[in-house]
């Protein structure tokens, strides 16, 4: 359904692309709804509607990647396979978050997990955050269950952590499907972020 250019695909899977101009003539997606990327995975739309391709914004060609609106242009005719006609024609304006590589992944995310499973991430988190010299893993799940989405730069000051190791903190969470990021939102805790976090709690309390 979906296709972006190999260049971005890296940065889609970041979550650092969360907006994509369709080359379609209707909306063939619907707002809410999961759907394939080819070779990316799977996406959910989270906005979709047409627009102007005249009207296309800086700000909203930087979100799809592009540096300018002159690449963002040519990426477009690229994804079209044909010249396009900028000043008349439309495109489908998508907003989207990526959710994994696979359905497992979703499931993984959405909390749907073996016990076995559940146990083996909270060991990992524990032995992690033991070896810090500042624990941050649970810290940071529990931040992000109490606000939502917060910015990497607000993430910063909160947990005093530098900008790299921030970043790479949270590669490692995302690839444990514990939370995923937005490049305009910034991070948040997934449904299996929660479920890990809720078990720890009741492992202390008991």
């Amino acid at each position: 359904m979906f296709r972006f250019l190999k260049k971005y695909h890296e940065d889609i899977k970041q979550g650092r692309i969360t907006l994509t101009f369709q080359p379609w003539d209707t909306l063939r997606v619907l707002r809410g709804k999961i759907y394939r990327a080819h070779q990316v995975g799977l996406v959910r739309v989270l906005d979709v509607d047409f627009k102007r391709l005249s009207e296309v914004t800086e700000e909203e060609a930087k979100r799809c990647g592009a540096k300018s609106l002159e690449e963002f242009r040519r990426d477009f005719e690229e994804l079209a396979d044909r010249e396009v006609d900028f000043e008349k024609e439309r495109a489908v304006r998508v907003e989207f978050e990526f959710i994994g590589e696979d359905i497992e992944d979703y499931k993984k995310a959405m909390g749907n997990v073996k016990d076995s499973e559940l146990n083996e991430l909270k060991e990992q988190l524990i032995i992690a955050d033991q070896k810090n010299a500042r624990p941050w893993i649970i810290k940071t799940l529990k931040l992000l269950r109490e606000h939502g989405y917060i910015p990497s730069k607000d993430l910063e000051k909160q947990l005093k952590i530098p900008a790299e190791h921030i970043r790479r903190n949270m590669k490692q969470l995302k690839e444990m499907n514990l939370i995923r990021s937005s490049q305009r939102k910034g991070y948040t805790i997934t449904p299996l972020g929660i479920k890990v976090l809720k078990s720890l709690s009741a492992e202390k309390k008991s």
